[in-house]
């Protein structure tokens, strides 16, 4: 499997994660409501820390071909 293959599975992989912390975000709301408690702060913190994982993997450099070979 190539670098860029890897890559793009590690992006489907995080973006999913970042549809499913969403999802279940906004099931707790529906049922819930917006009032502030403990699962609904475990649910954010998780659909943040899942946004910023996906950034970081947008973001990333491909980790071949970055390099400048010399002879």
């Amino acid at each position: 499997m190539s670098e860029l293959d890897r890559r793009a599975d590690r992006l489907a992989q995080v973006q999913a994660q970042v549809d499913y912390h969403g999802q279940r975000l906004q099931l707790y709301q529906r049922l819930h409501g917006s009032r502030p408690s403990t699962r609904l702060a475990e649910l954010e913190d998780a659909y943040t820390a899942a946004c910023r994982r996906l950034a970081g993997a947008r973001d990333a450099p491909p980790a071949s071909g970055t390099r400048s070979h010399r002879g």
